[in-house]
């Protein structure tokens, strides 16, 4: 497929993705026994990282960079995200009918391939990049991502071998969440934007200190995720300097969004301000969570209570980046919203939002050990609604020339 087309699935995945996440809520609540509940988080959470994120991600690092990429270069890229999406469709049928085996591991394993070759094949194209410092950001979101591979052929090992304990499995799972979501998923967002401003002719300068403070922490950051693991005192130390680096970074990039020529820009389209307002709130959020989860008795509360835990992956997900890429297709792939699709856009996002309240408020009662009454019943209509305006959304707003 052609990468329009490729970038159009992309973003029509995220309407599976929203009713894999209706049928678990669903399922929560109220009898559905043809489907199994553990098969459907697999194919919800694998899916949205293979089959709608990445694919979106690559469509558009393509996209972006067409000014440059030779037709040859364009064509292979274009073949891995093909392959990669082929299989995020295959492994997702398999988990849902038969959970995490042979038949699931094999189009994952392949999928991560596919996702690898791309990558080693847009990395040499970076060259040709006009800006370096912009160039850097997709290099390291690259090298992220094959560092978060390591955990899943770890994991694959542990599920085929028995040799299995909670703290490896923990920390094979931590480890490729926190590369992708931190690393893979980040820096091709961040980059994209910094690419977005140099193609506006907006200045830049802190572009590579920002660039620096985020990639100089991410490696050691990891440990934000591992606690409670009791990690001796130096490694600790290392975890506290990576948390604050992350936020000199975070403080670094605001002051580049807050630039008046960039606030201008986003203002001129009010779904892309919106979104971006959601997002990038979303990220600041975030960058918070992690600095006060250096706190090791909120650490080993937040890693102790499975809600708080889902609430945090949704926010990085779904808040940050799901956002970010939906307003970025916007500004740059050269949408044309009808008023309903318009409408649907802000919907969705507000329910995105309202989807995280409810999450973060079931998962701070949850350290009380209270039930909130009638909070999956919520989650359920807060995942029916996001549905419906993703459905909504895309036919009548992709029109991606």
């Amino acid at each position: 497929m052609k990468i329009n087309q490729l970038l159009k699935v992309g973003l029509y995945n995220l309407v599976i993705v929203a009713i894999l996440g209706v049928l678990m809520r669903y399922k929560i609540g109220f009898e559905l026994p043809i489907v199994n509940q553990k098969n459907l988080q697999l194919a919800h959470s694998g899916f949205a990282f293979s089959g709608f994120i990445s694919i979106v991600i690559m469509s558009l690092m393509v996209k972006t960079n067409l000014k440059w990429l030779s037709a040859s270069q364009v064509k292979f890229l274009e073949s891995q995200i093909s392959l990669s999406l082929f299989s995020a469709y295959i492994a997702c049928i398999a988990l849902i009918f038969w959970g995490y085996g042979v038949y699931s591991v094999v189009f994952q394993v392949a999928g991560l391939l596919f996702n690898m070759l791309y990558i080693i094949a847009f990395i040499k194209t970076l060259h040709q990049h006009p800006n370096k410092d912009t160039a850097n950001w997709y290099k390291a979101a690259g090298i992220f991502f094959f560092i978060s591979v390591f955990a899943s052929f770890w994991l694959i090992y542990m599920l085929f071998s028995g040799n299995k304990t909670q703290h490896s499995y923990l920390g094979a799972t931590y480890w490729f969440l926190h590369f992708q979501y931190n690393g893979w998923f980040f820096f091709a967002c961040i980059g994209m934007f910094f690419q977005w401003l140099d193609q506006m002719n907006i200045d830049t300068k802190l572009n590579r200190t920002t660039f620096l403070y985020f990639a100089i922490s991410c490696i050691p950051a990891y440990g934000l995720s591992a606690l409670w693991l009791n990690l001796p005192v130096w490694m600790y130390l290392l975890v506290v300097i990576s948390a604050i680096l992350q936020c000199i970074g975070v403080i670094k990039f605001f002051s580049i969004v807050f630039n008046k020529r960039v606030v201008n820009a986003i203002h001129q389209n009010p779904v892309v301000k919106l979104l971006f307002i959601f997002s990038f709130g979303a990220l600041l959020v975030k960058i918070l969570l992690q600095m006060g989860s250096t706190i090791p008795f909120l650490s080993k509360l937040a890693f102790g209570f499975r809600p708080i835990v889902i609430a945090y992956l949704h926010l990085v997900l779904l808040a940050f980046t799901a956002l970010f890429l939906i307003a970025y297709t916007h500004l740059t792939a050269g949408l044309n919203f009808s008023k309903a699709a318009i409408l649907a856009t802000k919907v969705f996002a507000i329910f995105v939002i309202l989807n995280e309240m409810v999450l973060g408020v079931q998962g701070i009662a949850s350290l009380s050990y209270q039930v909130i009454p009638f909070v999956n019943e919520a989650l359920l209509i807060i995942a029916g609604g996001m549905l419906i305006a993703s459905v909504v959304m895309m036919p009548s707003s992709q029109k991606i020339g």
